[in-house]
């Protein structure tokens, strides 16, 4: 009984405890249906919520591909484009009702640190969100995470697991020379010196003292899903929930997923200089009838293409990653029942162990094993009712530790 009740007290205090509690509610959830389940425990209020996991409906924006190609009829200031020539691009992209972009390309210009690049910024504040890709590594002098990295970052109190398998990271090697405040995020492009895996897009990595940054891929899946870095929860070696009711993406110890499969129906490409403004006047930008994809600017020239920061199999993979993974519904709420509840069933399961006790050597063992046999599923069994009846849940921890200590008391005694 005392052990029982160190293990009730235990899970109340105790995440490890709270969180073996709350995988045995997803065991007892599967005698009820075949569906698959995700959960999250509040830790403050003992609260789960579990939601369904279906497949998703195409219901987010589909990415649609901007390509920056060598400019032959020389309508761009530059090949690769200057500031002026984005900011051009992406005036055009915002009177077309473009909403969201995503630039894979380097933005970085050795002679244009003025007027330019801080034009191209005002332009990037135009939309409601906008993402940019830059490379990260790790150094033996860290910098301070910058800015537009910070405003990514997804904070440690929405992550579990053990996040010292993710590439550790403390330094961005490029300065990023345009920034549209706060509705701009940066996400990584690659981690130098260490490589994905093949097959697989990385997704996470760890910035020294300060959190999880998201790769350009994430930030893209986030984008389309309209989601913020504080939306996400990270179950390291597991999965990336995206909200409530986002996508629920697979991830190895390493922050990796698997590449996913390329959409059913891409849309077509657009090239860049076809958004640049018309010079008749009386020809005018028709805004999109429809709601606007999300723009994937990146280059496909001979002479742009070293301004890529991807690879080309990764530009791919960012076109069906918002549709690739299974989306999480139906969410319900699910409160602990009053310790008073607990402490019954803790008594019932010692006073039956009391009973064994008074049993012979041979008659306790088979006692025990036909109650384990008998009383363990049947644990179970109270659970998965009480969450069907009275949307509550109950510690198992607390009997079954009383039970197996009553077993390994009473059987080893002579």
């Amino acid at each position: 009984m005392g052990v029982g009740c160190g293990a009730l007290y235990l899970s109340k205090t105790t995440t490890w405890l709270k969180k073996l509690d709350a995988s045995f509610v997803m065991i007892a959830l599967s005698y009820q249906s075949g569906e698959q389940f995700v959960h999250q425990l509040d830790a403050q209020s003992d609260v789960i919520t579990i939601n369904s996991v279906s497949k998703a409906q195409g219901q987010t924006n589909q990415v649609q591909s901007i390509q920056i190609t060598d400019d032959p009829d020389k309508i761009f200031e530059s090949s690769p484009p200057s500031a002026l020539d984005y900011a051009i691009i992406l005036t055009s992209l915002h009177k077309r009702g473009y909403k969201e972009v995503i630039l894979t390309t380097s933005l970085n210009w050795d002679q244009q640190l003025g007027l330019e690049t801080q034009g191209l910024g005002r332009q990037l504040a135009m939309f409601s969100r906008s993402a940019i890709a830059l490379p990260v590594t790790r150094v033996a002098s860290p910098q301070s995470l910058p800015d537009i990295l910070r405003r990514s970052l997804i904070p440690m109190s929405r992550v579990s697991g053990n996040h010292r398998q993710l590439p550790f990271i403390n330094y961005a090697p490029i300065s990023i020379h345009a920034d549209g405040g706060k509705h701009t995020l940066a996400g990584f492009s690659e981690v130098e010196n260490i490589p994905p895996a093949k097959g697989h897009i990385p997704l996470l990595a760890y910035w020294q003292d300060e959190g999880l940054i998201p790769s350009i891929d994430l930030l893209t899946i986030m984008t389309a899903y309209k989601l913020n870095p504080s939306d996400l929860t990270v179950d390291c070696g597991r999965h990336i929930r995206l909200g409530k009711k986002g996508p629920l993406i697979p991830i190895d110890e390493f922050g990796q997923t698997p590449v996913p499969n390329k959409p059913a129906k891409p849309l077509p490409p657009i090239q860049a200089e076809k958004l640049m403004p018309p010079t008749d006047k009386k020809d005018r930008i028709s805004p999109l009838i429809q709601t606007a994809p999300i723009a994937l600017i990146h280059a496909v020239g001979e002479k742009t293409s070293i301004t890529n920061t991807l690879s080309p199999e990764r530009l791919a993979s960012l076109i069906a990653l918002s549709q690739s993974y299974p989306i999480t519904k139906n969410a319900a709420s699910f409160p602990r029942l009053p310790i008073w509840a607990s402490m019954i069933l803790l008594l019932d399961v010692a006073l039956l162990s009391f009973w064994f006790g008074e049993l012979t050597r041979s008659k306790r063992l088979l006692a025990y094993s036909l109650s384990a046999a008998l009383l363990i599923p049947l644990l179970f069994v109270l659970l998965a009712a009480l969450l069907y009846l009275s949307q509550h849940w109950l510690s198992l921890s607390a009997p079954l530790a009383t039970l197996i200590t009553a077993w390994a008391c009473h059987v080893f005694r002579r």
